[in-house]
Parts: C-alpha cells; sequence; structure tokens
C-alpha cells in the first residue's frame, strides 16, 4: 500500500510528452518520451534534479531493452542502463513510471516505465549499490548571534558613609627651633674643702710678707 501510495502521489506530478510520428502511432520507434519530475528521483546511477529528461532507447535496431536517460534538450546524457520485461493491467493514454519504496528523506527511486496504450513496459535494472538508500542530510541554515551586555545587579544593602580624611598638622616654615636648656650637673662634694684651701692661701702669703720684711731690715 505504501508503495502504490508514493507511485500515485509522483506520477500525478509527472508529465509525459511522447511525439506522435507521421504515421499516427502513440510513441516513436526508439521510445522517446520527456519526462518532467517535480521533485528529485533516482535511475539506475544516477538522481535527477526536478526538470524535464529524455527517456529513450539507446540503439532501437539492435537492442530494444537498453534505456538512456538525457537532458530536455539532449545535449547530457545522464544515465544508460538494461531493463527487463514488465507488465501491468490497466492502461494509461500516457506514459507512465511506478517507484520503489524508499525511506523517508531518500529520493523516490523509479522502478519501470510505461508507454501509453502498452501493457508491457521497462522495469529498470539497478547496479550494486543502487537504488541510494542513505536519507539526504539537510544542512541548517547559519545561527546568526550576538553577545548581550551582562546586567549591573544593584547592592541590596546602604552604602557606608565616606571617613573623613584629617590631614596632618603643618608648621611653618622658618620658625626658630628652641634650644635645649644646659643640663645641671650633679653636686658630689660640700663647700668645706674650698674654704680650707682659702684658709691655707692667706697663711702662706703672711709668711711670705714676714721674710721679705726681715730682708729688707
Amino acid at each position: 500500500m505504501s508503495r502504490l501510495f508514493v507511485s500515485a502521489v509522483l506520477v500525478v506530478a509527472i508529465i509525459a510528452v511522447a511525439p506522435a510520428p507521421a504515421s499516427g502511432i502513440g510513441v516513436t520507434y526508439d521510445k522517446l518520451a520527456y519526462l518532467t519530475f517535480t521533485a528529485p528521483v533516482q535511475v539506475p546511477g544516477a538522481r535527477l534534479s526536478a526538470g524535464t529528461y529524455r527517456f529513450h532507447l539507446t540503439n532501437a535496431d539492435t537492442s530494444r531493452n537498453v534505456l538512456q536517460v538525457l537532458s530536455n534538450d539532449g545535449a547530457i546524457v545522464y544515465a544508460m542502463f538494461n531493463t527487463i520485461p514488465d507488465r501491468r493491467t490497466k492502461l494509461t493514454s500516457d506514459a507512465d513510471v511506478t517507484f520503489l519504496e524508499t525511506p523517508a528523506g531518500v529520493p523516490p527511486a523509479v522502478r519501470s516505465l510505461f508507454y501509453g496504450q502498452e501493457y508491457g513496459g521497462y522495469e529498470f535494472v539497478y547496479p550494486k549499490g543502487w537504488p541510494n538508500m542513505t536519507p539526504e542530510i539537510v544542512w541548517q541554515p547559519e545561527i546568526a548571534y550576538r553577545a548581550e551586555p551582562m546586567p549591573v545587579i544593584e547592592p541590596p544593602y546602604e552604602p557606608l558613609a565616606p571617613v573623613p580624611v584629617v590631614e596632618p598638622a603643618v608648621e611653618p616654615v622658618g620658625a626658630p627651633v628652641p634650644e635645649p636648656a644646659p643640663a645641671e650637673l650633679p653636686r658630689t662634694a660640700t663647700a668645706l674643702p674650698v674654704i680650707a684651701a682659702g684658709g691655707l692661701a692667706s697663711l702662706l702669703a703672711g709668711l711670705g710678707l714676714g721674710l721679705l720684711r726681715r730682708r729688707s731690715g
């Protein structure tokens, strides 16, 4: 049911245009068809972006099972691969495709291609490792950011009163510095020796005067 639902959704998004030849047959001899995909899809060996592509037989004269995928103008070859016969039970007027089941995030892989008004179709043969079942990595846009300034938090307490500054006393320049008073010597003796010395001197003076008088007489 899941595969059929995916097929039904994507088939609606595909426009197939098969130019009718002059003979009036519904498709060309080389099975040329233009398929427009509205989302990325996988084919054997290639991943196709959304757009219009050419699907046709590589060499319709020698091989009827090798398909080639080209750009809309035919200038670029995207893939060339083998196919095996496939069948369906309901006809469509235009070309139609079915898809393989793929995980979420993986582009759907084309399973088979059927041309308008034909029961037989072409089932794509994928090489080893295909289709790619790895989910695509979706890059996130660059996140812009900026640094905000830190908020100012007020303290929950009252600020302390400023401490007064006491200037030191400055003495005037040039003021006279008082000289220190001389220290008194301590008294170590009494005045008695001084008096005795004075009496002795007087006695000697008297004796000297007496001798001078005798010599002069």
